[in-house]
């Protein structure tokens, strides 16, 4: 295997929780929907989450990615862009493959808005973050909201384009897409926590020390700000901004966000998302797919860093 396909094979084959997939998955058979018919969906979208990722990597400079060199590392920048563009264009042909396997037009049609509203959106949320690096004085609810462009759309998405080719109505459409819309501000939050748990740190997909490195101020980092002191806010300023050794800076970081108390605020934070969460697959008939997909909640769920950014 040679070429683009080279690229794919390698970016793919890391392991990962699959999750994007098993939402696509568990979502349309919680409305009785045809798993043959929907499986072409939950390889696109993974497709596409694995191509952000490769992006993410490149725009943060990380050349690690789930205990490997990350693509553009092992293979080259321009190549791992135009790889990753490509997976973004193979999750819309998934599409034309499940109306191959007898996906009626109307679902199809359906499920691409949602696909590319929120393609739309993940690139706002990143293009936000961006713009947020660096600023301790962003607000949490600003934070909050690239978040959710970032990370909870495509989980929302993954669980809308479910319902949707599933054959699910609208309610059970809206009460789905708002567990993924929580579920992926959970795990974002859990992720952010990550760098700074010690234990944690060494199951990510991705260096500790990126967003100390790339100056990004997360969630629990924010909780700080506010929490501290002045000369606490002096000493995150200096960390985030200042400190040339990202190493030192995470550990500082880790040091004043548990004195501030802002790592227990996150941690609560991510529980009422996970309930939130909960409280929409609660409204729906009990199967076994809303049980497997509310254990996707529950804080064990999340051992390795799957968030695209």
């Amino acid at each position: 295997m040679t070429g683009l396909d080279a690229v794919h094979r390698y970016a793919m084959i890391a392991p990962g929780k699959l999750l994007r997939p098993s939402l696509v998955v568990h979502a349309a058979l919680t409305v009785g929907g045809d798993l043959s018919a929907v499986l072409p969906a939950a390889a696109g979208i993974e497709g596409a989450h694995v191509g952000s990722l490769m992006h993410d990597d490149i725009i943060d400079g990380d050349t690690q990615r789930r205990g490997r060199p990350a693509v553009h590392a092992e293979f080259g920048l321009a190549q791992a862009i135009v790889a990753g563009n490509a997976l973004y264009f193979s999750w819309f042909a998934a599409l034309a493959e499940c109306a191959r396997h007898g996906m009626p037009a109307d679902r199809i049609g359906r499920a691409m808005e949602v696909q590319a509203g929120a393609g739309v959106a993940i690139c706002r949320g990143v293009f936000d973050e961006l713009a947020m690096r660096g600023d301790l004085d962003c607000s949490v609810d600003d934070y909050m909201a690239m978040a959710r462009g970032k990370t909870a759309v495509l989980l929302e998405a993954a669980c809308r384009i479910g319902s949707i080719l599933g054959g699910g109505d609208d309610r059970s459409t809206d009460l789905l897409g708002a567990f993924g819309d929580h579920l992926g501000i959970c795990f974002q939050i859990r992720d952010d926590l990550l760098p700074y748990d010690p234990a944690g740190a060494h199951v990510m997909g991705k260096p500790a020390d990126s967003d100390v490195r790339n100056h990004c101020p997360t969630l629990p980092v924010l909780l700080a700000q506010q929490r501290a002191d002045t000369a606490g806010r002096a000493a995150l300023r200096h960390a985030l901004l200042d400190e040339a050794d990202p190493q030192a800076a995470l550990s500082r970081m880790r040091v004043l966000l548990g004195e501030t108390g802002a790592l227990e605020a996150a941690h609560a934070m991510a529980d009422h998302h996970a309930q939130l969460a909960c409280d929409a697959l609660a409204q729906l008939p009990a199967t076994h797919h809303t049980h497997a997909l509310s254990l996707l909640t529950r804080p064990q769920a999340r051992t390795r860093r799957q968030a695209p950014g």
